[in-house]
């Protein structure tokens, strides 16, 4: 019988880079992955919805109810930015169980890596053009792509280049806020001023044939409707990639420090990290609230906040949600070692196994809930923000299902399997 290649005593490079099979999978990863990714929705939902972006950025004050005020707030404050930073810290630390195990097999971490990112910017972009505006892969590969110079640099490295990207960016991002808030209390722009009028016109114009694409329009219609809205938020979320990037280092070097592979070993770190970040991250985020559920589209020069209250909100987006993310992520690792509770969040692991087609399937559930796909049956426009809780409890629902019955019967999820067959290559 002729023997297989990689039986003669060299190791297979497809077998040996292929990922980890479930059962050697870090249970707590997973349930981390699937919070983020339930708790993800609660923020794209808005721009889901109806064109409360466009609204806002026409100049038009909406008139909410105070129920829907204190829902906007809560979600800025609780779920605002936290989720997307989750996420990017768990690409992180899968980035480094990715290299690590590339390296101890005598391979290249980087052009896995950059395979890896690269296929996560196409993901990107068919789903912000198909189903939403506001993807986040996108930012996410240019974020990991940035990542590859770091991939063998130590962990002190890692987190002092993480800090610095943080502080210098909060440092610009702070400043400019403030230096616009200045000039425009200086000097106020007419109310007859023709740029912003032209400006506003446009918006007011662009959410009017929006809504008339997704309630009326045909599926073409609603692609091009969705192009436009992918230009302005993408053009917007582009410019995050470096904060992204310092999210994907910290993540990095938790993944590199060992912390994932031994945590009962690390629950006084968790426990301390938990307890710092938990109220300094509520505490950092009050100003977001108060931004609302569209968050950074809020904290913008036509933003109807002080001068003051738009440095807190932009401090808070920029510094205070990844704090409180680490606080989430940190708190929900330390209860995950008992195994009460780990057996008990058992969807939530099961969401994570397959978090890239669940955030997919998020988007089909509520796009086709919300537009219809040209079939004139949508909601969009017609569901405040209060109601807008039950869809997603309603969306969390059916992903959990779905997740659990996916994963006891196939494993992997489909976009994970095409995901793993474009990165690794042929794998047995």
């Amino acid at each position: 019988m002729s023997a297989s290649p990689g039986s003669q005593g060299r190791p297979d490079p497809d077998v040996d880079l292929a990922p980890l099979p479930p059962g050697q999978r870090v249970a707590t990863l997973d349930v981390l992955r699937g919070f983020a990714l339930l708790g993800i929705l609660l923020v794209n939902i808005e721009l889901f919805r109806g064109p409360a972006l466009y609204d806002l950025l026409a100049g038009a004050e909406p008139a909410l109810s105070a129920g829907e005020e204190a829902v906007s707030f809560l979600i800025g404050w609780l779920a605002g930015g936290k989720f997307l930073s989750s996420f990017a810290i768990l690409f992180g630390i899968g980035a480094a169980v990715i290299a690590a195990r590339a390296q101890a097999r005598g391979h290249a971490a980087r052009g896995l890596l950059a395979k890896r990112y690269a296929w996560l910017l196409v993901f990107g972009l068919v789903h912000m053009l198909a189903l939403f505006a506001g993807d986040i892969l996108f930012v996410y590969g240019i974020a990991g792509l940035l990542l590859l110079p770091f991939a063998h640099a130590r962990v002190r490295t890692l987190l002092w280049w993480a800090g610095g990207i943080l502080a210098v960016y909060l440092v610009l991002v702070v400043g400019f806020t403030a230096l616009g808030a200045a000039l425009e209390g200086a000097a106020p722009q007419p109310a007859d001023d023709p740029v912003t009028a032209a400006v506003e016109g446009f918006f007011a114009e662009r959410a009017e044939q929006a809504v008339a694409a997704y309630t009326e329009g045909s599926l073409g219609d609603q692609l091009q409707a969705r192009a436009w809205e992918a230009l302005l938020v993408q053009s917007g979320q582009v410019l995050l990639a470096p904060w992204v990037l310092a999210l994907f280092l910290l993540g990095f070097a938790v993944g590199k420090a060992g912390v994932l592979a031994d945590l009962p070993a690390h629950r006084r770190l968790l426990r301390r990290t938990a307890l710092v970040t938990l109220p300094l991250g509520l505490l950092a985020n009050v100003p977001v609230g108060f931004a609302g559920a569209l968050g950074g589209a809020a904290v913008g020069p036509d933003a109807e906040m002080g001068g003051l209250a738009l440095v807190g909100a932009s401090a808070g987006q920029i510094l205070g949600a990844p704090v409180l993310a680490v606080g989430y992520l940190s708190a929900l690792a330390l209860l995950c070692q008992r195994p009460a509770v780990l057996a008990w969040l058992a969807p939530l692991r099961d969401a994570g196994r397959m978090a890239l087609s669940g955030y997919v399937l998020q988007s089909v559930l509520a796009a086709g809930l919300f537009t219809g796909f040209g079939l004139g049956v949508g909601l969009y426009g017609q569901v405040d923000g209060v109601q807008a809780l039950a869809v997603v409890a309603g969306i969390w629902a059916v992903l959990l299902l779905v997740s659990t019955l996916w994963q006891r019967r196939l494993g992997r999820g489909p976009l994970e399997r095409l995901w793993r067959r474009l990165t690794y290559g042929r794998v047995r």
